[in-house]
């Protein structure tokens, strides 16, 4: 992997689960890891989803090696907060390829 292509800061988050005072269960993302990646648009799509319009981009993150992300992480950049697809480790290159798509909540 060459460093240089590194440019794109990314922060990796990850769900909480925590009870509030009515006993009741949140889940709230926290910051587990920031970063910087390579990204790349894989393209998009416009859906109709309950009577809703929703337009799905989807990006490919490599990161190096050692970066602690999984599944059920969520990365934030730019602003946008992307769900976790799956992730392809190369460990001869010491990257990891990460899908995800954009989250529409």
């Amino acid at each position: 992997m060459r460093a240089g292509l590194l440019l794109s800061p990314i922060t990796i988050l990850e769900s909480v689960v925590t009870v509030n005072d009515y006993g009741e269960e949140e889940t709230v993302w926290e910051v587990k890891f920031t970063t910087k990646a390579h990204v790349l648009h894989d393209g998009g799509t416009r859906t109709d989803i309950n009577d809703e319009i929703v337009y799905t981009n989807l990006k490919t993150f490599e990161v190096r090696y050692y970066v602690p992300i999984l599944e059920f992480d969520r990365i934030l950049w730019e602003g946008k907060t992307y769900r976790v697809l799956n992730i392809d480790p190369n460990r001869d290159k010491q990257k990891l390829t990460i899908r995800a798509e954009l989250v529409n909540d």
